[in-house]
C-alpha cells in the first residue's frame, strides 16, 4: 500500500496567496507521508470576470504557479496532480476568434524529479442551465457558459504511471458526467482515476458524491476528487467534499462541504487527508468481477475504438511477422469478429453452463447462434496452415 493525499483548497485571484495556500498542503501531506499530493481543479487562480481569468493565465513554459509547485515536488520528492490554467500557444492562438480571450481547463502532473510527466485539456465544457432548486419559485434560469472563457481540449491524455502507485487516468470536473471517458481511460490501464474539481453548490449538493462513487463502483479503479471549497469571491462559491474510493467503491476519506460550516460566506481552510492505496486491492476487485471480459463487444461495439488504435510504429513493423505470428493474429481477429472471446474458466463456472444452451471449447465461450461461424472459421484456419507448407508464403 501506498499513501497519497487528497487536498482542498480555495484559490481566489490571487496567484501568489493561492501557491502559498497549495504548497501548505503539499508540504504537510509530504511530512505526513504522502508519496502523492491532488490539488483541484483551477489552484492556480479562480478570477472575478473572464477577461481577468486571460490577464492571469500564462503558457506552460513559463507558470508561476506551476513553476513553484515543480520545485516544491523536486524539494519532497513527490508526484503533484493539480489543475490550472494554459496560455494558448501562439499557434493555437490563431486557431481562436478574433479577440478571443479564452484559455485552457489543464490537468497536469508533475512527477518527483520536478518535471512535467503528463497533461491534459478539459473536453466537456460546463455550459449547463440551472434552475432554481425550489420549482414553486418561479424566475429565469442561471446559465453558465464555461465555452466563454474556456477552450476544449481534443485529446485524452494516456494513464501515466505514478510507479508503485499505478496508473494515473485524468479528468478534470465536468467530465465526470460523460462515461465514455472513464471506459476509455480504464481501457488505456488506468488503475486510478483524478477528478480535480471545483463543483457548483446547487451541482455538488445534488450529484457530486453519488458521481464519484459510480466511476470507482463501474469502472474498478480508484478514484481520488481534490476539490475547491468556499467562497472564492462575492460572486462565485465552490461546494467542496473532496472525496476518495476504491475500486469496491468503498469510501477512504471525505472533507467538508460548504454546507459542513457555520459561515458558507468564506473560504474554507486549506486541508488534505491521507488515502491508502493498494494495487493488489485493484486486481482483487476485477478477478470477482471480471467485467472487462464479459462486455458485449459484439452488440455494443467498442467505445473509443480510434483511441485504442494500435500505434502506426506497430503497423508498420507487420512485414516482419513470421508466417505463424501471422496466422495466430489472423485466428485471434476471426474469434474476436465472431462474437467470443478467451476466458479464465474453472471448474464451477464450466458447471455453471452446463444445461444453458451453451458450449465450452477449449476455454472459450460460444453461443449457440456462433456455432456453425465458428466450425467454418476453423475449417478455413486449417486450410490456410495447410496451405502455406506448399506454398512456403
Amino acid at each position: 500500500m501506498v499513501l497519497v493525499a487528497v487536498g482542498q483548497i480555495c484559490s481566489t485571484n490571487s496567484v501568489a496567496h493561492n501557491i502559498s495556500i497549495s504548497m501548505q498542503v503539499v508540504r504537510d501531506a509530504a511530512a505526513a507521508g504522502a508519496k502523492a499530493v491532488f490539488l483541484p481543479e483551477a489552484s492556480d487562480y479562480i478570477s472575478l470576470t473572464n477577461h481577468e481569468a486571460y490577464l492571469l493565465a500564462e503558457p506552460l513554459s513559463t507558470h508561476t504557479y506551476t513553476s513553484a509547485l515543480r520545485a516544491t515536488a523536486k524539494e519532497l520528492g513527490v508526484f503533484i496532480s493539480v489543475g490550472i490554467h494554459e496560455l494558448p500557444t501562439p499557434e493555437e492562438a490563431k486557431k481562436e476568434e478574433p479577440g478571443s480571450e479564452r484559455v485552457f481547463n489543464t490537468h497536469i502532473v508533475i512527477g518527483p524529479d520536478g518535471e512535467i510527466a503528463s497533461f491534459y485539456r478539459k473536453l466537456h465544457l460546463f455550459d449547463i442551465q440551472l434552475k432554481s432548486e425550489d420549482s414553486a419559485v418561479p424566475g429565469p434560469s442561471k446559465r453558465t457558459g464555461e465555452h466563454l472563457k474556456i477552450i476544449p481540449g481534443d485529446t485524452i491524455a494516456e494513464p501515466v504511471s505514478l510507479g508503485s502507485i499505478g496508473k494515473l487516468g485524468l479528468e478534470i470536473c465536468y467530465d465526470i458526467r460523460f462515461p465514455e471517458l472513464h471506459i476509455i481511460l480504464r481501457r488505456k490501464g488506468a488503475d486510478i482515476i483524478a477528478i480535480p474539481s471545483a463543483f457548483t453548490v446547487p451541482t455538488g449538493r445534488a450529484h457530486w458524491a453519488a458521481l464519484v462513487r459510480s466511476i470507482a463502483i463501474s469502472y474498478q479503479v480508484y478514484v481520488v476528487a481534490a476539490a475547491q471549497a468556499g467562497a472564492h469571491n462575492p460572486n462565485r462559491s465552490s461546494w467542496g467534499e473532496a472525496l476518495a474510493f476504491d475500486p469496491w467503491g468503498t469510501p477512504l476519506g471525505r472533507l467538508p462541504s460548504i454546507d459542513d460550516v457555520d459561515d458558507s460566506s468564506k473560504p474554507l481552510p486549506p486541508q488534505f487527508m491521507l488515502v491508502d492505496v493498494d494495487q493488489a486491492r485493484v486486481e482483487g476487485v476485477r478477478e470477482q468481477i471480471p467485467l472487462e471480459i464479459q462486455k458485449r463487444d459484439d452488440v455494443y461495439g467498442v467505445v473509443g475504438a480510434n483511441a485504442l488504435q494500435a500505434p502506426l510504429a506497430t503497423i508498420s513493423r507487420r512485414h516482419s511477422l513470421s508466417p505463424e505470428t501471422l496466422f495466430t493474429s489472423v485466428w485471434n481477429s476471426l474469434k474476436a469478429l465472431l462474437g467470443y472471446r478467451e476466458r479464465q474458466l474453472d471448474k464451477a463456472l464450466a458447471a455453471t453452463e452446463e444445461g444453458k444452451g451453451k458450449v465450452l471449447l477449449r476455454g472459450y465461450q460460444i453461443t449457440p447462434v456462433y456455432r456453425r461461424t465458428v466450425t467454418r472459421a476453423r475449417f478455413t484456419f486449417t486450410y490456410l496452415r495447410i496451405l502455406h507448407r506448399f506454398i512456403r508464403i
